[in-house]
């Protein structure tokens, strides 16, 4: 199972959220870029970037902190917030972008989905789910979407999605593992799998891997220093 570091970006600035709220941001670096080169020097392959602003106002904000970071060598980028035309899928995949992560399109336009598929593969394509009781959360969490996780999965993966993005929003925020059944939904299929948590436990890193996820993403627990970089990405 592969560990990938997560740098969320406000107001061109690197930020965690406390309970996931846009408006309790706190700043863990002025300078995002630095702080993407210290885990590539840590022994970090891939990072996952997420443009905050660009999630709740529905079109990139943070460009330049983000072309910055793609630029970095040896360093794989997946990017996400605010994706929500073709031309901005094809913008970022074009700067260098290892893959593109969409998440309230991918909910609310399933005919955006289908064209990103089309035009990029299925490789470059991450969807990102974010649940919150079953049901689809928006918009950076800010909004609920009135739609099943599980209905949505299938018809994503009917569509020829094969790259996910699963959050449990109420236990991400609780530093613990997903609901697991949930999770059986996604490991079941025959799909990649990623699970973004804020975990400090390493046990819960060890179940997940027991339950077949391919990959996590870390936030708060490594900027917290609760595992040892170059332990979890030797």
């Amino acid at each position: 199972m592969k560990i990938i570091p997560a740098l969320y970006l406000k107001e061109g600035r690197a930020v965690l959220l406390a309970e996931g709220r846009l408006d309790r941001a706190e700043v863990v670096s002025e300078n995002p870029v630095e702080l993407a080169e210290k885990f590539l020097e840590q022994g970090a392959g891939e990072i996952h970037v997420v443009d905050l602003d660009g999630a709740q106002q529905g079109g990139p904000r943070n460009q330049c902190q983000i072309q910055q970071i793609i630029n970095l060598k040896k360093l794989e980028v997946q990017v996400g917030g605010g994706i929500r035309d073709i031309v901005i899928a094809r913008n970022y995949l074009h700067a260098g972008a290892r893959a593109i992560v969409v998440s309230t399109a991918a909910v609310t336009n399933p005919y955006f989905v289908s064209e990103l598929l089309s035009t990029f593969g299925s490789d470059r394509v991450v969807i990102s789910l974010d649940v919150r009781e079953n049901r689809l959360a928006i918009s950076g969490w800010e909004e609920e979407s009135g739609r099943g996780a599980h209905s949505v999965l299938a018809r994503l993966i009917d569509k020829g999605a094969r790259r996910f993005v699963y959050t449990d929003i109420d236990r991400k925020k609780s530093g613990g593992g997903p609901d697991a059944r949930t999770l059986k939904a996604f490991t079941r299929q025959n799909i990649e799998v990623t699970v973004s948590c804020s975990t400090i436990r390493k046990e819960i890193l060890k179940e997940l891997a027991g339950e077949g996820v391919d990959r996590v993403i870390l936030d708060k627990a490594l900027y917290e220093g609760h595992f040892e970089p170059e332990i979890l990405w030797k």
